[in-house]
């Protein structure tokens, strides 16, 4: 059966919104077109060139869950993880075991995966029934693969934040269905979108709502539970004082891409998230166009 030209546009999404994700100013402590962010060891360049990498396999993600309805959804989230695996290692030999983008394959490989389940049933995405059916594919997803960490040698970073502090991570926020993104990310990213805030700043303001509550293993495994209370306090300040909306917000946004680099830290998980809201916003509503992206972005420094 030949895939339709839909899956390929699906997959022109996913691609687009982790390309859009790393373009993002200011995105604080995060890599983006001006600077490396709090990272020393990536730029905009290497992100690039791991969404191109990344590219295929979200096309392939697309299509495994649009071919795969007759099985269970729990066997099209195997299939899903297969391929992860297959691109997570060629995403690594392009960067030289520099990890660019591991959080944000896992994120919309599973979402462009569930898409095409949604594509082959008649499902729209994003929707009610498309979250829904995320969290029946990553159903036990926690208990599967966080629950019986003491006979490991060794823990990766989120299966020690897991054991110390009870923290799911990425695997918590899939489990449910992407909560952060369906009631936070995607809907800032609509409103702001809707007020005539350019794409660029209302991406940003997605990402600041993120941030204000997503408790970001990324920021844990770096700075402890102090570091996600100065980011997440930060992020509510700027949300307070009216986020990009605001001449304020909006330095308070700057200030805090500066602090943030200067401590080192870089909400990872938070823009895993927002190029998922990005997914599914391209999803919805079409490719941007040409005039949306040449909307004047209000950051001037």
């Amino acid at each position: 059966m030949t895939a339709p030209v839909e899956l390929y546009r699906v997959g022109a999404c996913f691609t687009a919104a982790s390309l859009f994700e790393v373009c993002i100013y200011p995105s604080p402590g995060l890599v983006n077109p001006r600077d490396n962010g709090a990272h020393t060891d990536m730029s905009l360049l290497t992100f690039l060139l791991g969404s191109s990498i990344l590219s295929p396999y979200f096309v392939a993600c697309v299509e495994v869950g649009w071919r795969e309805t007759g099985q269970s959804l729990g066997e099209v989230f195997g299939q899903l993880r297969n391929i992860g695996v297959q691109a997570e290692r060629e995403l690594l030999r392009a960067t030289s075991g520099v990890n660019t983008q591991r959080g944000q394959l896992f994120v919309l490989g599973l979402a462009a995966g569930i898409t095409g389940v949604c594509l082959a049933k008649g499902i729209k995405a994003p929707s009610v029934e498309f979250f829904a059916t995320i969290r029946q594919a990553c159903q036990g997803l926690t208990e599967r693969e966080l629950e019986n960490l003491t006979a490991r040698p060794s823990l990766t970073a989120g299966e020690r934040l897991y054991r110390e502090g009870g923290y799911t991570g990425i695997r918590g926020e899939a489990e449910a269905g992407f909560p952060t993104v369906e009631q936070v990310g995607y809907p800032a990213l609509q409103d702001a979108l809707g007020q005539g805030a350019s794409f660029n700043d209302a991406a940003v303001h997605a990402l600041i709502n993120i941030m204000a509550c997503l408790p970001d293993t990324t920021i844990l495994h770096r700075a402890g539970e102090e570091g996600l209370a100065l980011v997440q306090s930060t992020a509510r300040a700027i949300l307070g004082a009216g986020s990009v909306f605001s001449e304020l917000g909006r330095a308070l946004t700057l200030s805090a891409h500066s602090t943030f680099c200067a401590a080192r830290l870089s909400p990872g998980g938070s823009a895993d998230l927002l190029a998922l809201s990005l997914a599914l916003h391209l999803l919805g509503e079409g490719l941007p166009t040409p005039e949306l992206l040449l909307r004047p972005s209000q950051f001037k420094g």
